[in-house]
C-alpha cells in the first residue's frame, strides 16, 4: 500500500490533515491535561479535586456533546462548516481567559481559577461539537486504508515531534520566576496554545470535502439517546468495543496525579513538567511508529490490546516507585527522582496516542457508512461520562490515597485487556 491516497482529492486532504494535526496539536501540549493543567492549577489550590476537575473537562467537554449533535451533523452534505464555526467559539472562549490571568491571577486566586474551570469547560464544549464533524470528515475525505496510518501520523508530528519542543518552552519559561514570575508565566504559555490551536483549525478549513450523503430521518438528541440501548443490542461487536474503550477510560483516574506525587511526595522542581511533558510526547512520537506499523500488518483491533497491556503496567510502576522504592527516592537527588519518573509518562504518551489511534481507527471500521456519525456520537458521549474519572480520582485520592488510585486503576485495566480479546476482526 502506497504511503500517500493515489486520488488526487484524498492525497490533498491527508496531507492538509497532518499539518493541520501537527500544528493544532503542537498547541494543545502548552495546556497539556497530564503535566501542564496540574501544575497550574496547584497554584491557586492544594484541592485534588480540582485538578482532577481540570483533567476531567479535557476530555469530558470534548466528548459530551457529540451524540446530541449527531442527528444535525447527519442532515449537513458537508460537515466542514460544523468544524470551522465550533472551533471559533472554542479558541474565543479560551482567549478570553489570558487578560482575566494576566491582570487577576496574582491578586484573586479563587475568582480566576473558578473562571479558568468554567471558560475552560466551556471551550472544549466548543471542542466536542467539532470532534464529531472532524471523525466523520476523516472518514469521508481519506480512504479507509489509510485511516490508522492518517491518526499515527498526524501524532507522531504533532503529539510527538512538535511537543517535544513546547516540553523546552515550557520548562525554560516555568524554569525563569524572574522573566516570567506567576500568572506571567502561564499567561505566555496559554497564549502560544491558543495562537497554535488557532492556525491549526484554520488550515484544516482548506480541506476538499465533496457533499455526500445526509440521513432522511430527523433525529433529536432525545431520539438519539434512546437508539443507544437499541445499537448497544443488536451490535454484539460494537457493544463489546464500548465496554472495553469505557474501561480504557479508567486510566484517567490516576493521569493527573503521577506528576502530583513526583512534585509533593518526592519534591521535583516545578520546572520539571516540560522534561514530563517532552518524555510523554518522545513515548507518543515513537510508539506511533509502532502503532502505525501494527495497524498496517495485523489490523486497529491489535493496537487495542497492545495499548492496553502497557496501561496495566502504568499503575503498576508507580505503586513499585510510590510504595516499594519510597525511602530511596525521598534520599536520592533530584536528577535521580526525576529519572524515575521518567517511564511513567513515556507510557502515558503511547498509550494516549495509541487508544486513540486504535479506538477511532476500529469504530470507523465497524460503523455503517450511513449511521458513522451516529457510532461515534454515542462513544464519545459515553467517553465523555467517563472523561470524569480524573475528577472522581480526586475525590478517591482523599478516601483511599494516591496508592489506592493507582491499584484501582489497574485493577480496571486488566478488565479491559481480557475484553479486548473478545473483539471481531471485522472490515481488517
Amino acid at each position: 500500500m502506497p504511503f500517500l491516497p493515489e486520488d488526487r482529492d484524498h492525497r490533498f486532504n491527508f496531507i492538509i490533515g497532518n499539518i493541520q494535526g501537527a500544528v493544532f496539536m503542537f498547541g494543545v501540549s502548552f495546556m497539556d491535561p497530564t503535566t501542564v493543567l496540574p501544575l497550574f492549577v496547584k497554584q491557586f489550590t492544594q484541592s485534588d479535586f480540582f485538578v482532577g476537575l481540570a483533567s476531567s473537562l479535557h476530555r469530558a467537554g470534548w466528548h459530551l456533546p457529540q451524540l446530541f449533535i449527531a442527528g444535525y451533523v447527519e442532515r449537513r452534505p458537508k460537515r466542514l462548516p460544523v468544524y470551522l464555526w465550533a472551533n471559533t467559539g472554542r479558541m474565543v472562549t479560551l482567549g478570553s481567559f489570558l487578560p482575566i490571568l494576566y491582570f487577576y491571577g496574582a491578586s484573586h486566586p479563587a475568582t480566576v481559577l473558578a473562571l479558568f474551570i468554567t471558560m475552560y469547560g466551556c471551550s472544549h464544549l466548543f471542542g466536542g461539537v467539532a470532534g464529531l464533524p472532524f471523525s466523520d470528515l476523516v472518514g469521508k475525505t481519506i480512504p479507509r486504508t489509510h485511516w490508522g496510518t492518517f491518526y499515527a501520523v498526524r501524532f507522531f508530528t504533532g503529539y510527538g515531534v512538535m511537543s517535544v519542543i513546547a516540553g523546552l518552552v515550557i520548562r525554560y519559561i516555568l524554569a525563569s520566576p524572574e522573566s516570567y514570575p506567576f500568572p506571567s508565566n502561564f499567561v505566555v504559555i496559554f497564549a502560544c496554545g491558543v495562537l497554535l490551536m488557532t492556525v491549526g483549525y484554520l488550515v484544516f478549513g482548506l480541506l476538499r470535502e465533496r457533499p455526500g450523503p445526509v440521513s432522511e430521518t430527523r433525529r433529536s438528541a432525545w431520539m438519539m439517546m434512546g437508539e443507544v440501548p437499541r445499537i448497544l443490542r443488536s451490535d454484539a461487536n460494537y457493544r463489546r468495543t464500548f465496554f472495553t474503550q469505557m474501561l480504557a477510560a479508567t486510566s484517567g483516574l490516576a493521569l493527573p496525579f503521577y506528576i502530583v506525587v513526583a512534585r509533593e511526595r518526592f519534591e521535583v522542581d516545578v520546572s520539571t513538567a516540560g522534561i514530563f511533558l517532552m518524555t510523554q510526547t518522545i513515548g507518543a512520537a515513537l510508539s506511533n511508529i509502532l502503532w502505525g506499523w501494527v495497524s498496517a500488518r495485523f489490523g486497529n483491533r491489535r493496537i487495542i490490546q497492545g495499548t492496553l497491556a502497557v496501561q496495566v503496567v502504568t499503575p503498576l510502576y508507580a505503586l513499585v516507585l510510590t510504595v516499594l522504592a519510597p525511602d530511596w527516592l525521598r534520599g536520592a537527588s533530584d536528577n535521580e527522582v526525576l529519572v524515575a519518573f521518567l517511564p511513567v509518562f513515556f507510557a502515558v504518551g503511547s498509550t494516549v496516542t495509541g487508544s486513540f489511534v486504535g479506538f477511532k481507527s476500529y469504530l470507523l471500521d465497524i460503523a455503517p457508512e450511513d449511521r458513522r456519525p451516529t457510532y461515534i456520537g454515542i462513544t464519545s458521549t459515553m467517553l465523555g461520562v467517563v472523561s470524569l474519572f480524573p475528577a472522581a480520582g480526586g475525590v478517591l485520592v482523599g478516601l483511599i490515597t494516591h496508592d489506592g488510585v493507582f491499584v484501582l486503576t489497574a485493577v480496571a485495566l486488566v478488565c479491559g485487556l481480557w475484553m479486548s480479546s473478545r473483539l471481531v476482526r471485522r472490515g481488517e
